[in-house]
This record gives structure tokens, C-alpha cells and sequence, in this order.
């Protein structure tokens, strides 16, 4: 692979913003995860105490 070549700083800027752009998906779908694990649990607490 020829590191000079004019288009390389495009091709490695693609990489970067697509491994950002995983990666923030990434952490938004973990935090979404835990958000409604805990609401779920909630509602599940409730349902045991006879709230809903």
C-alpha cells in the first residue's frame, strides 16, 4: 500500500469517523441496555409488591 498517495488522508478520515461512529453506537446501544434493564426490574418490583 503506497502510504504517499494523494487520497490516503481521505481513506484513513473514513476509517476514523467510521470506527467513531461504531463506537458511539456501540455505547449508546450498552447505555439503552442498562436503562431498560433497570426499568424493567423496577416494574418487576413493583409487580411483586402488588403496585401494578
Amino acid at each position: 500500500m503506497d502510504l504517499s498517495a494523494p487520497h490516503m488522508g481521505f481513506v484513513i478520515a473514513s476509517y476514523a469517523l467510521s470506527a467513531v461512529f461504531i463506537c458511539g453506537l456501540t455505547i449508546r446501544i450498552l447505555l439503552r441496555d442498562r436503562k431498560l434493564r433497570a426499568e424493567a426490574a423496577a416494574l418487576e418490583s413493583q409487580r411483586r409488591k402488588g403496585g401494578v
